[in-house]
Formats: structure tokens, C-alpha cells, sequence
């Protein structure tokens, strides 16, 4: 179970920690030089501290679309507008800030309230710490479920099963946002985390069941978070409960 803290208006900031963002910038984005080159920013330290600052630095002051210097694909940060940088078309390049001028970046997740227009209002998204999501893949999405579909993690080692609602894409199966994680660590939710909390709940063994539920999605409504958590929980119950997922267990073998 990794953390995925998309969606948290505290998420990315151009100053990284030194502003107060949980995430750094080399999680957000994958960028794109002018040779045809394109590497992953956060294989490590020395690559997402060092080769992509420069490179994000030099891309910003050229505009952001620059063929002769390169560009960004930002997947965790808001990003609007594309290029064409070599032989790659790489779409969402520039990064949206907050309106409030804190100058920290848009953070969307894929489940939104739709009945804000607005994609560059933060309060759209899911909130990371309040809502207990998961990210779901392509294969997952393949096979019916949607965003706005719920699901249960059970951590077997806690014995802890945490219904959520689907609001996120992602490479693969094992992301689940602040809430989720720590309330299958058993740790309360709060409505702040400081960076050395942000991992809390993150689990690097696989010791988590994850069960996706075919249910036609529902609609987010930022201002009724609650209401998501509890149509989760229903989700759960209508498709079995605790006694269904205690079969699940024993059937499933831990890979």
C-alpha cells in the first residue's frame, strides 16, 4: 500500500520542502528533451534532486513549450497545453497554480465534483486525507470498474478492512490515498499531516488485499465528504461484508 496524496492542496510547490510541499516535483511530471531522450524523474534521489531541477528550472524559464529546450508531461500536477518536443507530442506542459497564491500547484485526482466547471479550483478533487481512495489501472478499469466505484483494502496482518471509493488512475494496484492508508494502520485521520507523517500507514510488503466492486460510479460532492465514506461502506455491506472478504482471504493466495 503506497501513498498517493494527489488531490491535497499542499501536494507540489516549484520550492519543493522548503515551501512545505509533502511530495516533490520529480513525482508530478516525466519530462521530454529535444535529443528524443525522456526519463523517469523519480528513479532516484540524485536524478529527481539534481537532472530534473535543472531541467524544470530551464524548461519554466523557456515557457514550458519550448521545442529547443524540452518539455513536461505533468500527471500530478495540473498541466494544460501540449508541444511537440522531437518526435514526441507531450501534452498537459505547463503546471497550474492555486488561485489562493500560495503558490503551490493544482493537485487533481481523476474522480472530481463535477459540478465545479472550474479544473483549476483545488477543492474540485478528492481530498487525500478525509477520503479513504484508491488508484486503479487500466487493467482494473477494463474489467468495469469505474471512478466513483468503491472497493475494500484489508490490511491481513492488522486485520483491518477499510472500504474506499475509486478516485484515482495509476500505474498499478496498490495506491491508496492518505485516509485510506491510515485507517488501515489504524491511525486516526487528520486534516493536516506534516511531511515526517505523510508516509504513515504505507505498507512495503504485500500484505494488503484489494477488492475492486463493479458498481456504477457515483457522483463527488466536495462539500459532503462524509456522504462518500458512507456509500463505501454500503458498497461493502451490499457486496458481503466482512464475512464475504474473511472467504476472500482464504481463497486468494499472498504472492
Amino acid at each position: 500500500m503506497n501513498i498517493n496524496i494527489d488531490g491535497y492542496a499542499r501536494a507540489y510547490h516549484p520550492k519543493n520542502a522548503a515551501a512545505g510541499a509533502l511530495i516533490h516535483l520529480c513525482n508530478a511530471g516525466r519530462p521530454y528533451l529535444p535529443d528524443g531522450t525522456s526519463y523517469n524523474a523519480s528513479e532516484d534521489n540524485q536524478t529527481c534532486t539534481g537532472r530534473f531541477m535543472q531541467d524544470f528550472e530551464r524548461i519554466g524559464a523557456a515557457g514550458w513549450k519550448s521545442p529547443s529546450v524540452g518539455a513536461i508531461n505533468w500527471f500530478g500536477i495540473l498541466g494544460t497545453g501540449s508541444v511537440k518536443v522531437g518526435k514526441n507530442a507531450v501534452s498537459a506542459v505547463v503546471p497550474v497554480k492555486q488561485k489562493d497564491g500560495s503558490g503551490f500547484y493544482v493537485s487533481p485526482t481523476a474522480l472530481a465534483d463535477e459540478t465545479i466547471a472550474d479544473k483549476t479550483e483545488q477543492s474540485r478533487y478528492v481530498n487525500p486525507l478525509r477520503v479513504p481512495a484508491g488508484v486503479v489501472p487500466k487493467t482494473v478499469i477494463a474489467e468495469g470498474v469505474k471512478m466513483g466505484s468503491f472497493g475494500v483494502a484489508y490490511n491481513v496482518n492488522r486485520r483491518i478492512a477499510v472500504p474506499f471509493v475509486v478516485g484515482d488512475a495509476g500505474p498499478r494496484i496498490g495506491e491508496a490515498s492518505v485516509a485510506l492508508a491510515r485507517l488501515a494502520a489504524g491511525l486516526p485521520l487528520k486534516d493536516d499531516i506534516k511531511r515526517s507523517e505523510r508516509y504513515a500507514g504505507q505498507v512495503d510488503t504485500r500484505d494488503v488485499l484489494w477488492v475492486y466492486f463493479k458498481d456504477a460510479s457515483v457522483a463527488y460532492d466536495h462539500k459532503n465528504e462524509a456522504a462518500t465514506v458512507e456509500k463505501a461502506k454500503a458498497a461493502y455491506q451490499a457486496w458481503g461484508g466482512d464475512e464475504r472478504l474473511a472467504l476472500c482471504v482464504q481463497r486468494v493466495p499472498r504472492n
